[in-house]
């Protein structure tokens, strides 16, 4: 909800949209085939629906 946002980040997502609206107007097939940087090419759906996770917990790192 935009009640709990700050002006500065919603002025940063406008700016966002405003340089996303630019850019398909400029070159539609760029907009058309983003995200091009992500960090999962293709998620495992099937994985996901035989082994649901339905609680969150911080990812253990290190040793």
């Amino acid at each position: 909800p935009t009640e709990t946002e700050t002006k500065e980040s919603l002025d940063a997502f406008v700016d966002a949209m405003a340089s996303i609206s630019r850019e398909a107007h400029e070159d539609p097939e760029m907009v058309h085939h983003a995200p091009h940087l992500t960090a999962l090419r293709r998620l495992d759906e099937t994985r996901a629906a035989r082994h649901p996770v339905l609680r969150w917990r911080p990812e253990v790192t290190g040793g």
